[in-house]
């Protein structure tokens, strides 16, 4: 890795131009982007949401999870960013990349699951409630 340490910028939208060693978190578009640590100076992108990515920023020091892995892009790296450090991983094979976008695709459908089942639920009880109220019940 050509990058060991990351700062972390927060910003309203994520800018053009990126400087290396900086992860820019934009909360408004929940998203931060860096360039590729090991130096290849690809933009990568991480949607902070429940399904792709969650950012911990601990005064300053800034956690990435899970891992950043760039089997997308030519370099290929694969790394870990704790507490403003990053961390080497070793390069994943195609079987490893295949195993984790399987593990990625069930955990995103089960938490649109989850979360279509819990919409449905409020909205029968809430359909309830008034249903009962128009009608004079308590």
């Amino acid at each position: 890795m050509k990058v060991r340490f990351l700062r972390i910028d927060y910003v309203e939208a994520i800018p053009r131009d990126l400087t290396e060693g900086v992860v820019y978190v934009s909360r408004r578009f929940r998203t931060a982007s860096h360039l590729c640590c090991c130096g290849c100076g690809t933009k990568i992108v991480t949607p902070l949401r429940p399904t792709e990515f969650e950012l911990v920023d601990e005064g300053g020091a800034v956690s990435l999870y899970p891992s950043v892995g760039n089997s997308n892009h030519p370099c290929q790296s694969h790394y870990w960013i704790r507490r403003s450090v990053v961390i080497e991983a070793e390069r994943m094979t195609p079987a490893a990349i295949q195993l984790g976008r399987n593990h990625d695709d069930a955990l995103k459908a089960a938490y649109f699951s989850e979360t279509q089942e819990s919409w449905v639920s409020r909205a029968i009880t809430w359909i309830g409630r008034t249903l009962k109220r128009l009608l004079g019940r308590r």
